[in-house]
């Protein structure tokens, strides 16, 4: 602070604050001038022929499109121009080309949620077999099981639990994968060299994510291994002793 730097057209500018944005992704941040003293260094006093500038507020196309007018309706009044001659006035709103990147990825994610439905899918109907051949091989330790005294109830719970620890510990072991896939791009990404912002940054899972990946595991166990209890459950006793 309080230094000289000589920046653009061999200009000295005083330093007089320094700010710190973790959320700008960028090797050269910009530096930033009093608008009075950019128009008397650039532009003679004559003003500018550009202006950027930052909107809060207008989270849908429609909201942009009214703002864009009202923009032009009180420019037209301030330099003596018609709103509606475009060629008076360019206006490029970023916030379109933003919702249009935001409808493209939702899109995408929609893609994503609909593999992994189907991939969920596939992995209860293996359970599912897993666990009706499961119950196929133990139908004698079923039915002296129920012989001395095991409810259907208790037989039912025993299945639908070894269905949930398959299911549950199975989908952890590709969790801890796939968090370990994720943290080793993100590793790799955070130390390549970039020349600017990547919207690939930090491709890691939060835990949210996790949380709602572990209740997904239980749900689809309980599924999975319900058929094969209904069926547990029936064993005849005596069926059971006769079966090889």
């Amino acid at each position: 602070i309080d230094q000289y730097v000589i920046a653009d057209n061999n200009i000295a500018y005083q330093v007089i604050g320094v700010y710190d944005n973790e959320d700008i992704y960028d090797n050269n941040p910009p530096g930033y001038i009093p608008f009075t003293t950019a128009q008397m260094l650039y532009n003679k006093g004559y003003g500018f022929r550009r202006i950027d500038f930052t909107v809060v507020g207008l989270p849908t196309k429609e909201a942009n499109e009214k703002f864009v007018e009202r923009l032009r309706q009180r420019m037209g009044t301030l330099h003596n121009f018609d709103p509606a001659d475009r060629s008076a006035l360019y206006v490029r709103n970023t916030a379109e080309d933003m919702l249009e990147a935001q409808s493209i990825f939702f899109i995408i994610t929609a893609f994503i949620i609909v593999i992994g439905i189907a991939s969920l899918l596939a992995g209860i109907v293996g359970v599912g077999n897993i666990m009706l051949i499961t119950v196929k091989e133990r139908t004698k330790e079923i039915g002296i099981r129920k012989a001395i005294g095991a409810t259907p109830f208790s037989v039912l719970k025993l299945i639908i639990f070894e269905s949930i620890l398959i299911t549950t510990v199975a989908g952890y072991i590709g969790i801890v994968i796939g968090v370990g896939i994720t943290e080793g791009i993100s590793t790799i990404m955070a130390n390549a060299p970039s020349d600017g912002p990547s919207i690939f940054k930090d491709p890691t899972v939060d835990l949210s994510t996790v949380i709602w990946a572990t209740v997904v595991l239980i749900v689809a166990g309980t599924i999975a291994g319900l058929i094969p209890a209904l069926k547990a459950t029936k064993v005849s006793p005596i069926e059971a002793m006769r079966a090889e």
